[in-house]
């Protein structure tokens, strides 16, 4: 029952972004919707997803206020404030559905890409190049650099927060799946779609 609850959320915020990509979107999200969600919420899912300022998860997925939980940290990594944000979510308010949302020209991404093709380290962006490096490192060793090498990065660093989640078992019951946002054309693609 979890997992058909888990995939008919994921289906309807897939949904969501096709009304984002055709610019005919449900909600306004104004301060009427604003009051009518503030006595309580019921949210659906959660969108653990990049600070960056251009990925914007209750536009892309067309979700009102109330509807979906968002964490973010750069580059989604799973710190321990992160993790413990998805288990109040599943715990507290029995959300069902984790989207782990990566997208291109992450910075967080390209900053762990040139401390590992420089094998320095910046103390400005020590903690995420630390925790980046894995996934930067094995996207050089897979192939050639240039732009190529910064999706594969971001791909892999997807799909290592889906696993790290997915074993966790504070989330037993709960869908974890991976997907990629295209800042030029707002899809919303899953990864193993890629």
């Amino acid at each position: 029952m979890e997992h058909h609850r888990a995939t008919s959320t994921l289906a309807g915020l897939l949904e969501g972004n096709g009304r984002f990509i055709a610019a005919k979107p449900r909600y306004a999200r104004d301060i009427n919707a604003a009051r009518g969600a503030a006595p309580d919420q019921r949210p659906a899912a959660v969108v653990f997803t990049c600070i960056d300022s251009r990925v914007t998860a209750e536009s892309v997925f067309d979700c009102d206020f109330g509807q979906l939980l968002v964490v973010r940290t750069a580059g989604h990594v799973p710190d321990r404030a992160a993790v413990g944000s998805l288990e109040f979510a599943a715990a507290e308010l029995d959300v069902s559905l984790v989207v782990v949302l990566g997208h291109e020209r992450c910075g967080a991404i390209d900053a762990a890409l040139q401390a590992v093709e420089d094998d320095t380290h910046d103390p400005r962006t020590g903690y995420l190049v630390e925790q980046l490096w894995q996934p930067a490192s094995q996207a050089f060793a897979e192939g050639p650099g240039g732009e190529e090498t910064a999706s594969r990065a971001m791909r892999l660093q997807v799909r290592r927060t889906v696993a790290d989640l997915s074993r966790r078992s504070s989330l037993d019951g709960v869908l974890v799946v991976g997907a990629i946002y295209d800042l030029d054309t707002g899809v919303v693609s899953l990864v193993d779609e890629n």
